[in-house]
C-alpha cells in the first residue's frame, strides 16, 4: 500500500497542452485524454495520487477543455476537482500557476505535476525535503539524456539553465561554477510565497520564473532515478511506457 503523508493534499494538473507531438491521437481529444494500457493518462494520474493521500485537485484547460471537464466530472463524481480556464489563451507553464491561484494560494505547498509524466516514485517523498529546507520550490530532477538541463550548485540550489546543444547559458542572480546538470522531470512542490514573490500575469514559461526569482528563496532539486521515468508526449513513448509493468 502506498505511504499516505496526509489527507488533505492538493495537486494542481498541467492539462492544457494541445498535445501537437501525439499527431491524430489528439486532434479530436484532449491529450489529457490519450489511453495508456486503455487507461486515459490523466486518470492513471488521479488514481495514483489518490493513493498517495491527495484530496483536492486543480486541472487547468484550454485544447478540448470542456470534453475534459466533463470527462472527469462523470467519472469522478465525489472527487473535489477545480477547473482552471485556458480556453482563451494559453498561459504556458508559468502563467499556468498564477490563473489558478485561486484554487491553489490556500494549500502550502502544493504539488505540480505534468499530466503527460509517469514518476517511478511518491511525490510526496519530496515534501520532507521541501519542508525542511524552507524551499519555495522543489523540483523533481534527474541525469538523464537531455539537452535542456537546470545547473543546481553544491547546495542542490538553482542557479542556471543550459542547452547543452547550442551551448545556450542563463544565469540566476546567485550562479556559481561549481554545480551539476540534472533534468526537469515535470514534477515540483511549491510553496504558496511563490504567488508574493512572481509578480508577472499572462502567458510566461516556469523556467524564466525560476531562474528570476531563485536568488529570493531557494529552488531546490530532489533528484530521483530515471528508471520508471516516462515523458507520454510521443506514441512511441506511450508503447514504451504500456511496455513497463508498474504504471
Amino acid at each position: 500500500m502506498a505511504q499516505r503523508y496526509s489527507e488533505n493534499l492538493t495537486l494542481f494538473i498541467l492539462a492544457a497542452g494541445i498535445g501537437s507531438r501525439l499527431g491524430q491521437l489528439t486532434k479530436n481529444r484532449p491529450k489529457a485524454l490519450v489511453e495508456v494500457n486503455k487507461t486515459p493518462m490523466i486518470y492513471l494520474l488521479i488514481n495514483k495520487m489518490l493513493s498517495y493521500g491527495f484530496s483536492n485537485f486543480v486541472v487547468n484547460l484550454h485544447h478540448h477543455g470542456k470534453m475534459l471537464e466533463r470527462h472527469l466530472s462523470n467519472n469522478f463524481p465525489n472527487l473535489k476537482i477545480s477547473f482552471s480556464d485556458e480556453e482563451k489563451m494559453l498561459l504556458d507553464t508559468g502563467g499556468a500557476l498564477i490563473k489558478a491561484k485561486e484554487f491553489l494560494r490556500n494549500d502550502d505547498p502544493f504539488l505540480v505535476h505534468n499530466v503527460d509524466i509517469i514518476l517511478p516514485f511518491n511525490p510526496c517523498e519530496m515534501l520532507v525535503q521541501h519542508t525542511n529546507r524552507k524551499a519555495l520550490m522543489t523540483l523533481a530532477v534527474s541525469q538523464r539524456k537531455s539537452k535542456r538541463k537546470l545547473i543546481f550548485n553544491s547546495e542542490n540550489e538553482l542557479c542556471g539553465w543550459t542547452n547543452t546543444e547550442t551551448g545556450e547559458l542563463r544565469k540566476a542572480e546567485n550562479y556559481t561554477k561549481n554545480n551539476k546538470l540534472l533534468a526537469y522531470s515535470g514534477v515540483q512542490w511549491v510553496s504558496t510565497d511563490y504567488f508574493e514573490i512572481e509578480q508577472r500575469t499572462g502567458k510566461f514559461s516556469i523556467i524564466d520564473s525560476w531562474l528570476d526569482i531563485c536568488h529570493k528563496k531557494p529552488v531546490i532539486a530532489y533528484e530521483h532515478s530515471q528508471i520508471g521515468w516516462f515523458d507520454l508526449g510521443t506514441e512511441s513513448k506511450i508503447q514504451e511506457a504500456e511496455r513497463f509493468s508498474n504504471l
